[in-house]
């Protein structure tokens, strides 16, 4: 059976938070893992209408520093605190995250409330450079054994960042051959799912025969940028690209060199380039609440010819793939 990978908007307004939409904010549940991308203001109460328990978060990427991205950080992390949160808890973001998470900690003050945090900046394109001796456009954050995390550096009016959430390709045994072969369950399944010959009832069974992959799965969170080909490059393949998409066409053009966000058709461009399969377009201004329609056709209109779904979701729905 494949795990599933579930996405659930909590928030897909931009900087000012509207009726109908609240600051960005979106958590991906994967097995154990539920992985928090930005933390507006209300996250936590958008957590309690998704009913969904923000005590098994298990680790919050912040894409930028900026208010409606992590307005509702000090809270959220409060009520962990105070209902016994147990956990590891890791925070990644830019340069400059460690003394902001130190910032943010310090507006509330419990004694005795202890959270086992670690917080890790992820370095810039340039620090990579100089590290390494040679130029890198993303990197891995975190590895498992399942999946691993990689970001990419964006170019906003602050240091900011893109995340890549993947799983692993795997090799997994068919369990409808198992079956058919009338296999028995024993230790010696756990040699045929290394591709091992085995011997069972006096057959011998090749257990590469019995093997199929599952394959890698992606989903791409590109918030607040200027269009830039790292994101391409974090996006490629993707099986969903999230992305911010603040103006429409129209806006973009009228303020060419003066914005730091992307428009609807900038996003398109991303998921184009990148051969996605789906793109979900979040961060709406608020002068699109009542029309998202408009950006949501830009990019259906830029994208036709190809096989990539555009969805504009409200808050609180969510995906699964």
């Amino acid at each position: 059976m494949v795990e599933k990978i579930k996405v659930t908007f909590l928030g897909t307004g931009s900087a000012i938070p509207t009726a109908r939409r609240s600051h960005p904010a979106m958590l991906l549940q994967y097995k154990a893992e539920n992985i928090l991308v930005d933390c507006g203001e209300g996250t936590q109460r958008q957590f309690r209408k998704a009913h969904l328990n923000p005590c098994k978060i298990t680790k919050i990427l912040i894409s930028h520093w900026h208010g409606d991205h992590v307005l509702g950080l000090p809270g959220l992390l409060q009520t962990m605190m105070l209902n016994g949160y147990n956990k590891k808890l890791e925070i990644y973001g830019p340069k400059g995250t460690k003394q902001k998470v130190r910032m943010h900690l310090d507006l509330f003050v419990h004694k005795g409330s202890k959270l086992n945090l670690v917080v890790k900046e992820i370095p810039s394109q340039i620090e990579r450079r100089d590290r390494l001796g040679q130029a890198l456009n993303k990197g891995v954050i975190f590895d498992d054994v399942d999946f691993y995390i990689e970001s990419a550096e964006m170019e906003h009016d602050c240091p900011a960042v893109a995340y890549s959430f993947v799983v692993k390709e795997k090799k997994r045994l068919d369990k409808e051959k198992l079956t058919k072969l009338k296999i028995p369950n024993s230790p010696l399944i756990s040699e045929l799912a290394k591709g091992k010959v085995v011997e069972i009832n006096g057959k011998k069974i090749n257990g590469k025969k019995l093997m199929y992959k599952e394959p890698a799965r992606k989903v791409t969170f590109v918030m607040d940028t200027r269009y830039n080909e790292n994101a391409v490059k974090l996006a490629k393949g993707a099986d969903l690209l999230i992305s911010e998409a603040t103006f429409s066409a129209g806006e973009a053009e009228e303020l060419l060199g003066k914005r730091a966000h992307l428009s609807s058709v900038e996003a398109a461009t991303i998921a184009k380039k990148a051969k996605v399969k789906g793109l979900v377009l979040v961060h709406l201004s608020q002068r699109y609440e009542g029309i998202p329609k408009v950006i949501l056709g830009e990019a259906v209109e830029f994208l036709k010819g190809t096989e990539i779904s555009v969805v504009i979701p409200e808050d609180l729905e969510s995906v699964e793939l």
